[in-house]
């Protein structure tokens, strides 16, 4: 039989460590505190008119469901003839019309699945790299100095100019990457000289 001081010493073992166990979460409450209090907030961005990743996301979400369309469309025509097959030479000897036209329609619905499948990671990847590009060339525009930048689209970019001198800076970010289009014209309102550069299909 335990002593009486050992159970005395057990007992006051167990009220501290169901203290410890209390003030643990109001601990880690007072660290979080302390930590949101010397964060600064993040400055806004604005996807129009700073680097960001939008024509990458865009591109990629379109083209990806473009293609899977296109993949589910081919896919329900390999799977009809597949099913067919299916139907007709697949299952027992001795089974129900329901029987047969369910495998038809599930082998059907198998190769449209992995036709959209197949398309959505290939446009997902063929678009991304696309939009890549468009990012790219938009974050090495917003490293020239005197130009003034505005994306209306995700793959168009507009560069505003006050110097002719660097109308030749611009176009040099361009060089050597095909399928753009830049046509040079004039804003209305402020005389500058706008670049309109968009990424051809």
């Amino acid at each position: 039989m335990p002593s009486q001081e050992s159970t005395a010493v057990a007992a006051r073992l167990r009220r501290e460590l169901s203290m410890k166990r209390a003030l643990l979460p109001l601990l880690a409450i007072t660290f979080f505190l302390a930590a949101c209090a010397t964060t600064r907030p993040a400055q806004p961005i604005d996807p129009a008119t700073d680097p960001t990743i939008i024509a990458t996301v865009n591109d990629a979400a379109v083209q990806s469901s473009i293609e899977a369309a296109q993949g589910a469309e081919t896919g329900r025509r390999i799977g009809r003839v597949a099913g067919f097959f299916a139907a007709v030479f697949g299952g027992p000897q001795c089974e129900t019309l329901d029987q047969t036209i369910d495998r038809y329609r599930a082998t059907r619905d198998a190769f449209e699945a992995t036709g959209a499948a197949i398309g959505y990671v290939h446009g997902a990847k063929e678009g991304g790299k696309r939009g890549f590009e468009v990012d790219q060339r938009f974050a090495q525009l917003h490293e020239i100095k005197g130009v003034t930048l505005y994306r209306p689209y995700p793959d168009i970019i507009d560069v505003y100019v006050d110097d002719p001198a660097l109308v030749k800076d611009v176009k040099a970010v361009f060089e050597g990457r095909p399928g753009w289009l830049i046509d040079v014209g004039s804003a209305r309102e402020t005389g500058q000289i706008v670049l309109h550069c968009q990424l051809g299909e």
